[in-house]
């Protein structure tokens, strides 16, 4: 047991260490139909009846949030041997439920990904239940029904819920919403003692299933801006050279044919670009195709020239492992782009270091692959 809950435990830090990546807490709503069915003694089908929710809540991090949901509408129930042997009465009645959830992302406990297609969770919540038209149990009780706990006017009780659910994105406001819910209710609940235990022996139990809309009113995540380093400071000058000690005039020289001076051989062409990418990324971003395009067109033009890249993470967030997969990501990606731009293979060599060297003074500085070019 306790090496279980050590482990749900690290899951659950692993998922709150991770949400500054990729996550911004927000409100939501929930609108959901479907139908209920109360545990009784008849068919399944017989006791399934309409229901309908509202849920407004909010997710605190990745993985944990709270919600306020309010469902109700109908219920069934059945009385057997009313006039003969097996003969069953079907009675209705309403019901409303308010309860307070604690959902949990099942998905984000181990990876943060606000983007994910599909996402289950789990919940847990406790409630009242108010039911009240009990006006069809009361009829079959003057035929000649007997009711355990048969309850006329409005009754109310608390009431415990458990499920799961799956959201389904369909954009970063709407997502559809699948639900399954076990709600564990009073004895009293359908006027007659529960003959057929579920988890807990006298009680109700009302599965529910529902589906619906998510709206997410969260802020959308904003991207990381893309930084780009200070110019390098200009070097300093050169100290004077020291006055040189005065020499004999010298004597004129024979005169020799003059010869034209030559010019000083031109340096190697060199370039610097760094490719910058936002926070536990690796793909290119509109703000540095640019850059790839000025390299492929530098590198064309002067046909002798390398290409060498660097991918770097920063050390600031992310776990060494995570860190080095990124780097290698942030160099493959810029190679490939390149490759695509006509720069031939055996032109760049590549590497990457993870978080083990950042070279710049600020972590948005230091996701990056630096293309040397020489």
């Amino acid at each position: 047991m306790k090496k279980a809950i050590l482990i749900l435990a690290s899951a659950l830090m692993m998922g709150i260490a991770a949400s500054a990546q990729d996550f911004n807490p927000g409100w939501y709503l929930q609108l959901r139909g479907g139908a209920a069915q109360t545990v009784g003694e008849t068919s399944f089908a017989e006791l399934i009846s309409p229901a309908a929710d509202l849920s407004i809540g909010y997710q605190f991090s990745p993985v944990f949030g709270l919600r306020g949901n309010f469902m109700g509408w109908q219920a069934k129930g059945a009385q057997n041997a009313m006039y003969g042997k097996g003969q069953t009465e079907l009675y209705k009645f309403n019901t409303a439920q308010g309860a307070l959830d604690a959902t949990f992302d099942i998905a984000n406990l181990f990876n943060v990904n606000s983007k994910r297609f599909l996402s289950p969770y789990a919940f847990l919540g406790v409630g009242a239940n108010a039911r009240f038209n009990n006006g069809e149990a009361q009829d079959l009780k003057t035929k000649g029904a007997y009711f355990e706990y048969l309850w006329d006017g409005v009754k109310f009780s608390p009431s415990g819920r458990f499920g799961l659910g799956f959201d389904i994105r369909l954009s970063d406001a709407i997502k559809l919403n699948l639900e399954a819910a076990v709600n564990a209710l009073s004895d009293h609940f359908n006027s007659k003692k529960n003959e057929r235990a579920g988890f807990l022996p006298d009680m109700d139990y009302q599965y529910t299933g529902l589906v619906g809309l998510k709206f997410a009113f969260g802020k959308k995540a904003a991207p990381a801006p893309v930084v780009v380093p200070p110019p390098p400071a200009p070097a300093p000058a050169p100290a004077p050279a020291p006055r040189p000690a005065p020499q004999p005039a010298p004597q004129p020289a024979p005169q020799q044919p003059a010869v034209a001076p030559q010019p000083a051989p031109a340096p190697a062409p060199e370039l610097t670009e760094n490719i910058y990418f936002i926070i536990n990324k690796w793909n290119i971003q509109a703000s540095e195709v640019a850059k790839l395009d000025e390299i492929a067109a530098f590198m064309a033009a002067n046909p002798d020239t390398k290409v060498k890249l660097t991918g770097h993470a920063d050390k600031a967030t992310g776990t060494a492992a995570r860190n080095l997969f990124l780097s290698e990501k942030r160099a493959e990606v810029v190679t490939n782009e390149l490759i695509k731009r006509g720069v031939a293979a055996s032109r760049i060599s590549s590497e990457f270091k993870g978080d083990t060297a950042n070279p710049y003074a600020t972590p948005e500085e230091n996701r990056v692959t630096v293309c040397f070019v020489k």
